[in-house]
Order: structure tokens, then C-alpha cells, then sequence
């Protein structure tokens, strides 16, 4: 379901859910840290309740700090109030701001000894690897982590994905009618759509970057030259393209998100293409060897990929496996016109990410505006 308000728009971290009933179990097993250059040592499933781990991170103080990624100020606000109903006592921070300005914070401050975040949830999936090979990320394994996708998670528990996300065709219904959605990417060259269309700067957004490869690898350059012929509109952050749709000031966009949920009420119309490829990910979270609360870190993992919170979570596909899809969908697996691990490759190869960024700079410029989550000062942003 498609919203009309910034955070209602992009409130993808599962913004608004309450939890109200805690798992009882999840597992507290030795907690073994990755060393540079080895392997962390092998660590067990949490088995402490969320109660218990509740008690153990009020005594350590009860403050959590989280970087989220996103593109938009208050798009985590519904998690933090969540988090803070169900645990009373517990005092959390999410800085929310781009993936690729957080990564860089993130890494100023290990290189100075001055790390802020205890937890953080990202699109930039290439630095859980890297991380985890400099030794910062705690190994550790959530309660219910054996109900993973294995394609989700570090299988050493150094990182895990804690919602699996699309991006594919948006629509407004006043518009496109929904039985004229696109289905292709070639919809979008129709005349109808020519001056009407919003879409994300690619070279702004990683995950908007990836889907454009995948159009480009199967329809070529001449594509892109088609597309500008539509004049389109280029916005920073994906919500900046969804609020469009969703107001009716464009007609449509090319990577947008939504809500899965059957919703006659919605202005918009969400497509998965049949052939086409659409993009999917998993956004990726991680505890910090140096984070100053590692015990409310491990509750905020446990709460997270706690079956009654992945079973709530309005937006989109669970990471679990007995969590079941949208009513309407398949499990996100079962797709074969998306990759559940592509992005996370393609995101590795960053001679081969910035070279095709480059190429599409050469059609597009340089992406204009300011930056859409807000964020602004010094790279060295603290929250204290």
C-alpha cells in the first residue's frame, strides 16, 4: 500500500509496528568476535528470552545507538517508538540517513576510536564484508536465526538481513489504470508516460543503479536514450519518486516500493514484471565489536527477527522462512526474475559498480538537490 506522506511512504523498516508479545526464547551462546585476516570462532543460537535479555541490557544502562540506512528523516521512527513500547526503560537512538554517507561516518569514527553506532542496518551490503574481515563486527546469532534464508545472513552470524525489500513499477491509478500497469520496461517508452515519470537518480542509489544494469544488460544502451526522450523527472531518494506517484504528479516510476498488502483504497499500483528483473535485497544489520551497549544491541537483533515482529512488519517480504508472503505473492525465493544475492555481489565489485555509475552520469549529470534523509554537518556525526 502506497502512502502519500513521507514517512508513511518509505516507513520500510517496519516504521509504525508495535510488537506486543515477546518470543520466549533465543540464544545466548558464546559471543565470539571476528579477528582480522580468521575466521570468528563458532558461535551458538541465542537461547535467553527477549524478557531476560531486556534485563541485562537495563542493567548495562538501557541507551542503544542505531545507523539506519534510509531516505528520509523520519523514516525510523516508527521502529524506535516500537522498540522503546516494548521495552520500557530503554532509551534508543536511529540516526537515519543514506547507506553511503552512514558507511563512510562509520568508518572515520573505527579509524579514529571513536565509534558511535552499537547497531547498524544498511543498503550498503559490501561493508559487512569488509568489516567483518578488519575484525569490527561481533559474531553473534539472533534467536531464530536457524529460520533465516541462508541467503540473508553471514553463515560466521556476523551479519544478518532483517527485511528482505523490492523495488520494481509503480503506478498511480487516476493515471495508468491498474489493468494497464507496465509490464516490461518498455511500457515506460509509451507516450502516455512522456513527461509524466519520476524516477530515482540511479547514480545516487545503489539499488536503483543495479536495476538500471539489469534493464541496460537487456536492452542496451538505446534504452536509456529512449527513456530521456520521455523527459522524465530525477529525484534524490526513492520516497521522493513514491510521494510523486502516489500525489499524482507523476504517472509513474521505475524502481519504486509499496507495501504488499491488498489495499483498494491505495492510489498506486505495484508491478512485479513477469520477465523483466526486479530488484530485491535484504537490508543488512550488524553489531559492532566496539559498541559501548552490546547487550541492548542484542536485544534490538532479537526483537527484530522475532517471529511476532516479522509476521507484523507492514512492508514487504520477511527474511524468515516461516513467516508467510503477502496475501497475492510468492515467497520472495521463489521468483526467478529477481537475485537474491546479486546486489550483494554487484555491490562487492566496486570497480565495476563505479565504472557503470560513471557511464550512466555521462546520460543523466550529476544527481542534483539536497540529500533526501535530512542529514547534515560534519562526517564525524555524534549522537551524544
Amino acid at each position: 500500500m502506497a502512502r502519500t506522506t513521507r514517512r508513511g511512504v518509505l516507513g520500510l523498516m517496519a516504521a509504525g509496528v508495535v510488537v506486543t508479545t515477546a518470543p520466549a526464547s533465543a540464544s545466548a551462546a558464546t559471543t565470539g568476535t571476528a579477528t582480522t585476516g580468521r575466521r570468528p570462532r563458532p558461535v551458538g543460537i541465542e537461547t535467553k528470552s527477549l524478557d531476560r535479555l531486556h534485563q541485562e541490557a537495563i542493567a548495562e544502562g538501557g541507551r542503544l545507538v542505531v545507523y539506519a540506512g534510509g531516505d528520509s528523516p523520519d523514516q525510523s521512527d516508527g521502529l524506535a517508538q516500537g522498540f522503546a513500547q516494548q521495552f520500557p526503560g530503554m532509551q534508543i537512538t536511529i540516526m537515519t540517513d543514506l547507506s553511503k554517507y552512514h558507511d563512510a561516518r562509520i568508518d572515520n569514527q573505527l579509524s579514529r576510536n571513536r565509534l558511535e553506532p552499537d547497531v547498524a542496518h544498511l543498503q550498503t551490503l559490501q561493508d559487512f564484508d569488509m568489516w567483518k574481515s578488519q575484525g569490527h563486527l561481533r559474531a553473534y546469532k539472533p534467536a531464530g536465526w536457524e529460520a533465516v534464508y541462508p541467503q540473508f545472513k553471514d553463515p560466521d552470524g556476523s551479519y544478518v538481513g532483517i527485511m528482505a525489500l523490492a523495488f520494481s513499477y509503480l503506478t498511480n491509478n487516476a493515471l495508468i489504470p491498474p489493468a494497464q500497469a507496465p509490464r516490461t520496461a518498455l511500457d515506460f517508452l509509451d507516450p502516455k508516460y512522456t513527461g509524466k515519470l519520476t524516477i530515482t537518480w540511479p547514480n545516487d542509489d545503489d539499488a536503483v543503479l543495479f536495476m538500471f544494469k539489469k534493464i541496460i544488460d537487456k536492452y542496451g544502451w538505446s534504452y536509456l536514450d529512449r527513456l530521456l526522450a520521455q523527459r522524465p523527472t530525477f529525484v534524490r531518494g526513492v520516497p521522493s519518486a513514491i510521494i510523486a506517484v502516489s500525489t499524482g504528479a507523476a504517472a509513474g516510476t521505475i524502481a519504486g516500493i509499496s507495501g504488499l498488502a491488498a489495499n483498494p483504497a491505495s492510489p498506486t499500483t505495484f508491478t512485479l514484471p513477469d520477465q523483466d528483473f526486479f530488484q530485491s535485497w535484504a537490508q543488512t544489520a550488524a553489531i559492532f565489536t566496539k559498541a559501548k551497549h552490546p547487550a541492548a544491541a542484542k536485544l534490538y537483533l532479537n526483537w527484530l527477527l522475532s517471529k511476532p515482529f516479522q509476521q507484523t512488519s507492514a512492508f514487504q517480504w520477511s527474511v524468515r522462512k516461516d513467516v508467510p508472503p503477502p496475501a497475492g505473492y510468492k515467497p520472495l525465493l521463489q521468483y526467478k526474475n529477481t537475485s537474491h544475492i546479486g546486489f550483494h555481489e554487484f555491490m562487492k565489485d566496486r570497480p565495476a559498480v563505479e565504472q557503470f555509475k560513471s557511464q550512466i552520469e555521462l546520460y543523466l549529470g550529476t544527481p542534483q538537490g539536497p540529500n533526501p534523509a535530512g542529514a547534515s554537518g560534519p562526517l564525524l556525526l555524534t549522537t551524544s
